[in-house]
């Protein structure tokens, strides 16, 4: 083994514990993500946490001797995390106004009435504390007593939060910044490649440092990774071949569509001239091409709600990619 290898047998035993974890979750995952969706505002962000959220809980489960209550061990991970975000975010802001009261009086000066707006914003918006105290009441039902435990304060203080949060919550949201949208001229130009079966035109399409993130199921870093066979690009071009006949799902009709501004791709199946959503494909630019591809397959709530805005149908989709066993491939010696 050379320093740059990684044992097969650590990652197909981790591969096949994260299955058996994303499994058991299943029934708590929409929860979870209607949890998510309103501590941050936003299908995007909530997805983010959702999923740092289930990969933090993964990542601590071997140092914890028990979880004896497995739907508030993700719900304290989220809010933890979302709390650090926000705290993140405020110390960056400080500074930032920091840096403009530091500028020189001759440079050039925001706009008063963006200043206004952002200020009223910033006076309006709710505290995390108390956006976490009148989330866990509404959406999970708790008690004064266990959120006071998962956010490590006491019920008096609770009581307050909720007493304040519950005045103003509906004035707490804020629109996150965003990077730039992609062109809509390089969406088209991936849908009309990945229509026609066009391998190499995709990855012609992308830049050498990209990245591919299938968000939740797969993770590819680079050119190499995107030519391999079975990568990302491979099997949406070839359409899974390994899997059984029966279970082999149709080649998607990919569509660009305008989400908030955003250029998207939309993958749908078609069923007595009828179209299903099936896949969300985000994207990055740089210099014309794209530097990163966010592929929500299996995000079900994802799809939903961006279905429903557009009036779509939407198929089932489950967490995670159909395997035979939690971590064993169709295309496994083991499985044949």
């Amino acid at each position: 083994m050379t320093e740059t290898d990684f044992p097969k047998q650590i990652r197909d035993e981790t591969r096949a514990a994260w299955h058996s974890y994303v499994d058991f979750f299943v029934p708590f995952r929409p929860e979870l993500f209607r949890y998510c969706r309103r501590l941050t505002g936003d299908v995007w962000d909530a997805e983010d946490l959702v999923q740092e959220t289930m990969l933090n809980g993964f990542g601590v489960l071997g140092r914890v001797n028990s979880v004896a209550n497995p739907r508030g061990y993700l719900v304290r991970i989220a809010t933890n995390l979302w709390l650090d975000a926000v705290r993140r975010r405020e110390v960056a802001e400080r500074a930032a106004e920091r840096e403009r009261n530091e500028q020189v009086s001759n440079q050039p000066t925001a706009d008063p009435a963006e200043v206004r707006e952002a200020a009223a914003a910033l006076m309006h918006m709710l505290g995390p504390q108390e956006r976490a105290a009148v989330l866990l009441k509404e959406v999970f039902d708790m008690s004064l007593e266990q959120i006071a435990e998962v956010l490590t304060t006491s019920v008096g203080a609770v009581k307050a939060a909720l007493h304040r949060g519950r005045k103003r919550l509906d004035a707490t949201r804020r629109t996150p910044a965003r990077r730039p949208a992609p062109s809509a001229r390089l969406v088209d130009r991936f849908v009309e490649r990945l229509n026609a079966a066009d391998l190499q035109g995709l990855l012609a399409l992308m830049l050498d440092s990209a990245t591919i993130d299938m968000v939740g199921n797969l993770l590819e870093v680079g050119r190499k990774q995107f030519e391999a066979k079975g990568s990302w690009l491979w099997q949406a071009v070839n359409v899974h071949p390994d899997m059984p006949p029966e279970l082999r799902p149709p080649r998607f009709l990919n569509e660009r569509a305008i989400v908030h501004g955003e250029p998207l791709m939309l993958g749908f199946i078609v069923h007595e001239n009828a179209k299903i959503l099936m896949a969300i494909a985000r994207f990055e630019e740089t210099d014309g091409q794209i530097v990163r591809i966010r592929a929500y397959n299996f995000n079900p709530e994802v799809l939903h709600e961006v279905g429903g805005e557009l009036g779509y149908a939407v198929g089932q989709v489950p967490y995670r990619f159909p395997t035979p066993a939690p971590g064993v491939g169709w295309s496994d010696p083991s499985n044949a």
